[in-house]
């Protein structure tokens, strides 16, 4: 858990946090940023479009206050550089989150890759990848893909 713990010092010091709710993970949070921008940086194409998706994701949990969001995302960005090593990675977060979160931070996943109209495959096997990791099944993986898709009408 060292890599991972480093991490949520360096995001917990950003100012992500603010008031949690009762039940809410902030491994699920911690988890989310690093694999959110390691998809949308998959494809060596790290687009506008991929990071406004993430911005949108943070800001859509209600979580993060918008006067610390570019904090939040230099910090995410900062920790992404460090070359996240996805099996050490997703099997310490792995422990911490339940399965329903998973599919969440997979269906986010693809609304990176999808941000820019176009799921290429190098993102696509990124997020197979990570989802293989986390232990998800073929099924769950291929349902997340065909709903985000569908969202993005592609």
């Amino acid at each position: 858990m060292q890599f991972f713990r480093r991490f949520k010092e360096k995001v917990l010091n950003s100012g992500l946090y603010q008031e949690q709710k009762p039940g809410s993970s902030s491994d699920f949070y911690i988890a989310l940023g690093v694999l959110l921008w390691t998809v949308a940086e998959a494809d060596n194409k790290f687009l506008p479009e991929e990071e406004k998706k993430i911005e949108s994701i943070f800001s859509s949990t209600g979580k993060i206050d918008s006067g610390v969001l570019p904090l939040v995302m230099a910090s995410v960005k900062q920790a992404a550089l460090e070359r996240v090593d996805l099996f050490t990675f997703t099997s310490e977060v792995s422990e911490e989150l339940v399965y329903k979160d998973k599919i969440k931070i997979i269906e986010d996943l693809f609304s990176v890759a999808c941000a820019d109209k176009e799921l290429d495959e190098t993102e696509l096997e990124h997020i197979r990848k990570i989802a293989n990791l986390f232990h998800l099944s073929h099924s769950d993986f291929i349902q997340a893909k065909l709903k985000i898709k569908k969202e993005y009408d592609l």
